[in-house]
């Protein structure tokens, strides 16, 4: 077993180089969909583990100036490793393109925010959905190597985390950059929600942050906004 994990070692030591230096290309590339020129995101009740929304009477008509406030928010938070872009969307079967306010962090490349402002019904509705990227065959293998299988005695599942565990390190160590945590919502440890927890808490306390300032500016009541989300994690 030693041995293997000695091999295996040096295996992601030695891609880690050639990565660093791109002499070799990227074995699984994770490509933000949604951005003008790729593939248009499907938001859908399948690949969403969490949401808020909130219907905003005598907003109307606001939706963009409350994105540019979101995004000012989320920026002076500065949430470490965090990606926050403009991309376009659909909600489930719709033919219709929304805008959207996308954040992506480095850590978890397989969860991304989606936070949008639409006109419903002549107010405002602001919603923001945290999707899950549905797995293909090989980072569903993926992910499986970097949990381990729960099921085998458990001495060879701490070989096996040592193994990780030491390939993790190194190859931090050789790139200068934090592995990406490859597991799904319902494979997190306690200490993975934890961590996940808190950066979500962060872009959701930035959406309330900003629709505060703009209902003080627009004199209307902040405290009746409900602010509980729901989903695999209780944020409020």
């Amino acid at each position: 077993m030693g041995t293997i994990i000695f091999w295996i070692i040096v295996v992601i030591a030695g891609y880690a180089v050639l990565r660093k230096f791109k002499l070799i290309p990227k074995l699984i590339e994770i490509r933000a969909t949604g951005a003008r020129g790729s593939r248009t995101t499907t938001i859908t009740e399948d690949n969403t583990i969490q949401e808020w929304s909130q219907l905003l009477l005598g907003m109307g008509g606001q939706g963009e100036e409350l994105m540019k406030t979101i995004v000012r928010k989320i920026q002076e938070i500065n949430i470490p490793d965090a990606i926050v872009a403009r991309k376009q969307g659909r909600l489930g079967n719709s033919d219709n393109l929304r805008e959207f306010i996308s954040v992506i962090h480095n850590r978890y490349p397989d969860f991304e925010f989606w936070i949008g402002a639409i006109d419903r019904a002549g107010q405002l509705k602001l919603s923001w959905y945290l999707t899950e990227a549905i797995r293909n065959r090989v980072t569903s293998t993926m992910i499986n190597l970097n949990r381990g299988g729960r099921s085998e005695p458990k001495k060879l599942r701490s070989s096996q985390r040592l193994g990780r565990e030491l390939g993790r390190r190194l190859t931090e160590k050789i790139t200068g950059e934090k592995t990406p945590m490859r597991v799904s919502s319902h494979q997190m440890t306690m200490d993975d929600r934890e961590e996940f927890g808190a950066y979500m808490s962060l872009v959701h306390q930035a959406v309330l942050a900003g629709l505060e300032e703009m209902m003080n500016d627009l004199k209307l009541d902040f405290s009746k906004v409900d602010k509980h989300t729901e989903g695999f994690l209780n944020l409020s």
